[in-house]
């Protein structure tokens, strides 16, 4: 049996590799992917080597450089329509 901790950190290499697929298809290296994030170097290897979960604060730097991925990060889904909340009734 799993133990919770085994679970975060299995979740966490599933982040970290989709983080790095975004990176890699981007072209870019980690040095430059951190630049145009913002999200610091040691944080990008640790996340993408699975040994710590993104925080939200790196999903969305990543997010807002390339909205294309945003749902695939977070969902497995790459076909979404987005909407707005206020904008639905």
């Amino acid at each position: 049996m799993k133990s919770h901790y085994t679970k975060l950190i299995l979740m966490s290499m599933d982040t970290g590799k989709k983080i790095k697929l975004v990176r890699e298809a981007t072209g870019l290296k980690r040095e430059e992917f951190s630049v145009r994030t913002g999200v610091p170097i040691g944080t990008l290897i640790g996340v993408e080597q699975g040994r710590h979960e993104p925080k939200a604060g790196v999903l969305k730097s990543i997010a807002e450089q390339w909205p294309e991925y945003a749902a695939y990060l977070l969902t497995d889904k790459i076909e979404v329509v987005q909407k707005k909340p206020e904008t639905t009734g």
